[in-house]
């Protein structure tokens, strides 16, 4: 009978050469089970300074991975009309800036605030001191602000709405920033925040323009999830994030000034 010691030889070998160089093989590696799960988040177009350089900073990308820290987030930018389907049409798992209510879809609290204004030229000569007083203007806006800023700027200007054929959705929001500079008869609705951004990179002075209050101080978007479980987790760290000031440093690192944070908003429900 003929016995072969090279199998048992060659394994032994093999095992003694990953214990020489320090390694282990591939299905026993420490950092295999430790990978971050990957997550398809949708999120907008880049607007200063809530999202920049293709969505790889900003506040929104900044606070979304502060508040999953143990997944991979890979952020697709869309539109804005599109970031209310995305997780019901199964294009994202997250999506963020979300408004409306859909079948499908776990909404968090409120993640992110705008302080939306009505920004007119000083040398024009427009009279802009109520939300009626739009109507006689161009006005551009992002997509689907009419739902966003109240009953009489929605009844005004919805499709079918007296005043409907003044109003202009712009996609892309520097567009619309570089369109108002271009108009002489524009009142531009848009958050102040990123409109300073826009403007300054177009070489503008913000001393030409003035601001008009007329919709409420903020206008608050949450977070869609796929998951009622992944939503939760994400509620609770969102809470962390503003108890331990970490949601108001990332405000404070991207100069963004706001009348109400959501993080007021938690500490009065409390």
């Amino acid at each position: 009978m003929k016995f072969s010691f090279a199998p048992t030889f060659l394994v032994i070998s093999i095992g003694a050469a990953f214990l020489a160089i320090g390694c282990t093989p591939a299905d026993q590696t420490p950092t295999a089970s430790a990978e971050k799960k990957s997550l398809t988040v949708a999120i907008s177009p880049d607007i200063p300074p809530y999202v920049l350089d293709q969505a790889t900073s900003g506040l929104e990308v900044e606070l979304l991975q502060a508040a999953l820290p143990d997944y991979e987030l890979n952020f697709v930018q869309m539109p804005y009309e599109a970031l209310e389907t995305a997780v019901p049409q199964q294009k994202a798992a997250i999506s963020v800036g979300i408004r409306q209510e859909n079948d499908h879809e776990f909404d968090s609290h409120d993640f992110i605030a705008f302080s939306n204004v009505a920004i007119v030229k000083k040398s024009a000569d427009m009279q802009v001191a109520s939300v009626g007083d739009l109507g006689k203007y161009e006005v551009l806006t992002w997509q689907n602000a009419y739902t966003e800023l109240g009953d009489q700027f929605k009844t005004m200007f919805a499709p079918g709405g007296p005043d409907h054929d003044h109003y202009k959705e712009v996609a892309d929001q520097k567009e619309q920033v570089e369109q108002f500079w271009k108009s002489d008869n524009a009142v531009i609705v848009i958050d102040r925040n990123i409109f300073d951004h826009f403007s300054q990179s177009l070489g503008h002075s913000l001393e030409d323009v003035r601001d008009v209050e007329l919709f409420p101080g903020v206008t608050s978007f949450k977070v869609g999830f796929a998951e009622e479980s992944l939503r939760d987790k994400f509620n609770d760290r969102l809470t962390e994030l503003c108890s331990s000031g970490k949601y108001q440093k990332l405000l404070d690192k991207y100069q963004v000034h706001l009348p109400e944070t959501p993080c007021d908003a938690k500490q009065e429900n409390h």
